[in-house]
């Protein structure tokens, strides 16, 4: 057996250092042993090169967000902790080593008996690798390692874990969230087929079926928008039972303004893939062309140039005649006052004085060839309804919706959640690392998060029992005095 075999087989539960590994092999320390060591490592392929902040990525090969990074390297220098910079290689097809690294290159090795370690494997080769430190640990993956820490973090439900001698925390929030966050929080008990009680959701359920038949059975050429948040994927949900087992017959429209969450981006892909249906996606071209963002540009120009132009655009490139929208009575005063069939002119305004009646659930769908209109199935139910029957259906929902840890700023009265490198600080502006979730999802400089312990669908439905607030107060557009929600939807907003 090679001193390589003998290194992995027979001191797995070691974490090894360049000069543990020479005296392993040569009984010495000296420099010039310490050389044959380095030759040695070259030899074996396990000279990784030490990892540093800027070349950090997931294990969607997304880079890592450089401020967030920035804040944990300080706060870890003031509390004293070691900060371990970590992947994982394969070694051979038996064998994978932890690899990980400090500030000043000085490196750590893990062996662990397996190609691709489980999370149960890789927890336990974390906690050999914090025996060997006398401080306590923030440690940053990267690579393929940051998909089996998201693992550990779900089924541990923190991203803290105390040791016998110190404690280690994976630093996740360097990151976007993963892909397969998504179905992490997704039931295989997802219902298509409606029961036969008849509760207040039952009904609610049916009242929305019957708008969105209603809709198809008159529209010439409707579509569905899909903004990705939680009432979009109960307005889809609720299509899709409509239509079962066939598709329903419209695409998905999604009016992307570049600036949505990452996790709201893979959630849009994901849901297009399982539900078979037609995505859309249209971002004026316009606002391309002048890079209009909410950061230069402020919420009220990027929300009429980039969501309402946007939206007009799409609708009449393809054009469509009826659009589906996910908003609730319940949300703001100008939408309560909106009917369930919203008649739009020519050029997509809303009068709030020229609304139809809608009596009896008799709906008037009949327009001119050059007019339209928006749709909202779900204009009776409240923010509760909508998650009541989240839990009831087991419908996917973006992870975040769910409270866990993330790097936040506290900036115009909102908790913003850092996203991406684009969201530059202010000078006396510092990041937070706070147990927040989302009540609404938007641009995500506009959206404020909330300190929450919320991290199921159970504890989401028991907190918003005793809520008190609207869940647009979280949402800078509606806050807006120069471009209220009435004067934007009188625009064409949806």
């Amino acid at each position: 057996m090679t001193d390589f075999s003998k290194l992995i087989n027979e001191k797995q539960r070691t974490a090894w250092t360049t000069r543990s590994i020479s005296n392993y092999l040569w009984s010495s320390e000296e420099p010039s042993d310490l050389k044959k060591t380095e030759r040695w490592l070259a030899k074996h392929s396990i000279d990784f090169t030490a990892l540093a902040p800027s070349f950090l990525r997931d294990e969607h090969e997304r880079p890592a967000k450089s401020a967030v990074i920035s804040q944990i390297l300080e706060l870890s220098r003031r509390k004293r902790k070691t900060v371990l910079f970590a992947s994982i290689y394969s070694v051979n097809m038996d064998c994978s080593v932890l690899f990980a690294n400090d500030g000043r290159a000085g490196r750590r090795w893990v062996f662990i008996p397996s190609s691709y370690p489980s999370s149960k494997q890789l927890e336990q080769a974390l906690s050999v690798l914090a025996e060997g430190e006398d401080k306590d640990i923030t440690l940053i993956p990267s690579g393929l390692m940051v998909q089996t820490c998201r693992e550990i973090a779900h089924q541990k439900q923190t991203h803290d874990f105390k040791l016998k001698t110190n404690s280690l925390r994976i630093s996740l929030e360097i990151y976007s969230h993963g892909k397969r966050d998504i179905s992490a929080y997704v039931s295989n008990s997802e219902q298509l087929l409606p029961e036969s009680s008849m509760s207040h959701l039952d009904r609610l359920e049916a009242e929305a079926i019957h708008i969105i038949r209603e809709v198809v059975a008159e529209a010439d050429n409707p579509v569905m928008l899909y903004s990705v948040g939680k009432d979009s994927s109960v307005m889809l949900h609720l299509a899709r039972k409509a239509f079962y087992p066939s598709l329903p017959p419209f695409p998905l429209l999604h009016v992307d303004t570049r600036w949505k969450f990452q996790a709201m981006y893979d959630f849009r892909d994901y849901m297009a893939e399982t539900s078979g249906m037609d995505l859309l996606v249209h971002i004026n071209p316009e606002g391309v062309e002048k890079n209009i963002n909410p950061l230069d540009h402020g919420s009220a120009l990027h929300t009429d140039i980039m969501k309402t132009q946007g939206l007009k655009q799409a609708l009449d490139h393809y054009n469509f005649d009826v659009a589906f929208g996910g908003a609730r009575r319940d949300e703001e005063k100008s939408r309560a006052k909106e009917r369930i069939f919203s008649f739009r002119t020519s050029t997509h305004r809303w009068d709030p004085k020229n609304q139809r009646p809608e009596l009896w659930h008799q709906y008037n769908g009949r327009k001119k060839p050059d007019e339209s209109m928006r749709v909202f199935p779900l204009s009776n139910w409240t923010e509760l309804d909508i998650w009541q029957y989240i839990y009831r259906e087991q419908i996917p929902i973006v992870p975040l919706y769910f409270a866990t840890d993330r790097p936040v700023v506290e900036r115009d009265g909102m908790l913003v959640m850092i996203d991406d490198n684009r969201l530059k600080l202010y000078p006396d502006e510092k990041i937070f690392i706070k147990k927040v979730r989302f009540r609404t999802l938007g641009c995500y400089p506009l959206t404020g998060a909330i300190e929450s312990d919320a991290n199921d669908l159970a504890s989401i439905v028991l907190e918003l029992l005793s809520a008190r607030t609207s869940e647009r107060q979280g949402r800078a557009i509606d806050s807006d005095s120069s471009a209220s929600m009435e004067m934007k939807k009188q625009e064409g907003y949806f």
